[in-house]
């Protein structure tokens, strides 16, 4: 099935329903691509959260397996979270095979995976721990934020734009690497840290020492010639030049590297460019690249997601 695109506005009286609109939207607008289903969206007793956990059907993105999206809302202010998982038991909402913040007293498993277990509960993911899933997250403020939403088979990204800026990335990437990445998906975006991803087979078996985990990642170079945003390219179609993006993992300390890896892949529907905004750019608007519409999370940035939509 094709990425679908959508975006528009929401104006709500307070913060705490800009976020509770923009979640059910996001949970609408997942669940409507043929690739992903909802899990199951609940609230814990005493809770401050409600939680939102989506599948993304191997049979749709051609992963080995089925992973999932994780989505809370904390009740009090419309504040959203998201990590990734590669395992979820429903009955006793368990998630497993996740990124975490630190691997200190760990030893991956022969995949590279941390061995560490979370159960959703009634407060937020913790904002540290060995054990704790690495997760991004926006707190909505005013009472309005544009957004945009592109879903596709294996993955999805969604962007707000208001008072409070944020994007999140998600999904399957493209591995660059010799060794075999049979299940590459990670999460990145403009919160705390990176994002991560959930295996790393260069520490397959290792017992981890590192204050940061294996498990990081960063956004990375762009693979190939980045150009400026403001200028079309004759060369190339009247299309502005641009780069795949590329992910790298990032270490604890100097020297991470040798155990840890560097160079890890490309992320997927995202491409980059060098700098410069054209005049009079605003959220929303898209760049031509390749026969389809191309569009930044903030007007000023020069990372850009595909649509999906035809250009012409």
């Amino acid at each position: 099935m094709a990425i679908i695109f959508t975006t528009g506005t929401i104006n709500q009286p307070d913060a705490g329903s800009v976020g509770l609109a923009m979640a059910e939207k996001i949970r609408d607008d997942v669940v409507a691509h043929a690739a992903w289903e909802l899990v199951e969206e609940f609230t814990p007793a005493a809770s401050v959260m409600r939680w939102y956990v989506f599948r993304c059907l191997a049979t749709e993105s051609g992963l080995p397996a089925d992973f999932f999206a994780v989505m809370g809302r904390r009740l009090s202010d419309g504040t959203l979270y998201f990590t990734i998982c590669e395992s979820y038991n429903a009955v006793g909402h368990l998630m497993s095979f996740y990124p975490v913040f630190s691997a200190n007293g760990v030893t991956y498993d022969s995949e590279g995976r941390s061995p560490a277990t979370y159960t959703l509960g009634a407060t937020a993911f913790p904002a540290s721990g060995s054990v704790n899933p690495k997760y991004l997250w926006w707190t909505p403020a005013g009472t309005s934020t544009k957004w945009w939403l592109t879903v596709a088979e294996d993955g999805f990204t969604v962007a707000f734009n208001g008072a409070a800026n944020a994007y999140v990335h998600l999904g399957a990437y493209i591995p660059l690497a010799a060794l075999p990445i049979v299940m590459p998906i990670q999460i990145i975006g403009s919160s705390v840290g990176d994002g991560g991803i959930t295996r790393n087979p260069a520490v397959a078996g290792w017992p981890s020492s590192l204050t940061n985990s294996a498990l990081l990642i960063g956004q990375g170079p762009g693979l190939g010639f980045q150009g400026d945003l403001r200028y079309n390219d004759k060369l190339q179609s009247n299309q502005r030049p641009i780069a795949e993006m590329g992910m790298f993992i990032a270490s604890g300390v100097g020297g991470d590297q040798a155990q840890l890896g560097w160079a890890l892949g490309k992320h997927k529907r995202m491409r980059v460019a060098a700098s410069a905004t054209p005049i009079g750019f605003a959220f929303g608007d898209a760049y031509a690249l390749n026969g389809r519409l191309w569009v930044p999370y903030l007007p000023t940035n020069n990372n850009i997601w595909d649509t999906g939509v035809a250009s012409s």
